[in-house]
């Protein structure tokens, strides 16, 4: 009698083969200057070159990250896991708009580039209340519209401008007109869009609401490779803080404080 083959080595054995030759793949684009690359490097923890003053990516950059497929939630480091390693990629774009004799051909990378990405995140600024570009750019590639996520960076920067570090949050002046942004910006994609987007406004420099954000582009991938990325779902929203943030002593004591008033009751 031959020996019975374990159903979970047949599972890990098919997910390993699927995540190696099609890798899950999310695609970071939009306008120039409206923080892509810092986007990713504070969902991911990547390095890639950014500037205040000019723009850095001029092709696409293929990041490969590898992350611990967690389906069942457990966060343990246990060395002999064999669960297996994702291999995530992340697509940083050039930046649309910089030049109207690049546009042509970054458009074109575009096409080339963006049917391999299960999800496209879709960059805008919170401060730039003109989006023509961005609708007409969107108009250019509707082929995409089905896969798309858009996110409206620099939340901190939004009037007047006084943002509560101790806290990391807006201050409530700030929230009133984040949601007003948050609210025009819906409105406006959706006239291109056809449809309600999936918009989250967030802050790449403070780590403001990237846990949103990142939940976001997973619950956006098609639903025959959902099963991936449902696994990747680990997190927490103090996983984006900047460091500086989570050592403030007031940060802290709120945490503590947060802690104690959330648990269960005997």
């Amino acid at each position: 009698m031959s020996e019975q083959q374990d159903p979970r080595a047949e599972i890990l054995a098919a997910l390993r083969e699927e995540v190696e030759n099609r890798p899950p793949r999310i695609g970071v684009i939009g306008v120039s200057g409206t923080g892509k690359s810092s986007t990713i490097n504070t969902l991911f923890r990547t390095d890639l070159a950014t500037s205040d003053t000019v723009a850095q990516t001029k092709e696409f950059e293929d990041v490969a990250l590898s992350v611990r497929f967690n389906a069942d939630g457990d966060t343990g480091a246990d060395p002999g896991d064999d669960r297996p390693h994702v291999r995530l990629r992340v697509v940083d774009a050039p930046g649309l708009g910089e030049d109207v004799a690049l546009d042509g051909a970054y458009l074109d990378l575009y096409r080339k580039n963006l049917p391999a990405c299960d999800v496209v995140l879709w960059v805008t600024a919170a401060r730039n209340r003109a989006i023509a570009l961005d609708q007409m750019y969107l108009e250019q590639l509707r082929e995409f519209h089905d896969r798309m996520v858009f996110g409206v960076n620099q939340l901190d920067l939004v009037e007047p401008m006084d943002w509560r570090p101790a806290y990391n949050v807006p201050s409530r002046a700030q929230e009133d007109n984040i949601k007003e942004i948050e609210a025009d910006r819906a409105a406006h994609l959706a006239a291109v869009l056809g449809r309600d987007p999936v918009v989250i406004g967030y802050s790449s420099r403070r780590g403001y609401r990237m846990e949103h954000l990142f939940k976001a582009i997973l619950d956006a991938c098609p639903e025959d490779r959902r099963w991936i990325y449902a696994g990747l779902k680990n997190f927490s929203h103090l996983d984006f803080l900047p460091l500086e943030t989570r050592n403030k002593p007031i940060f802290r004591a709120t945490q503590r404080l947060a802690k104690i008033l959330n648990a269960p009751k005997h």
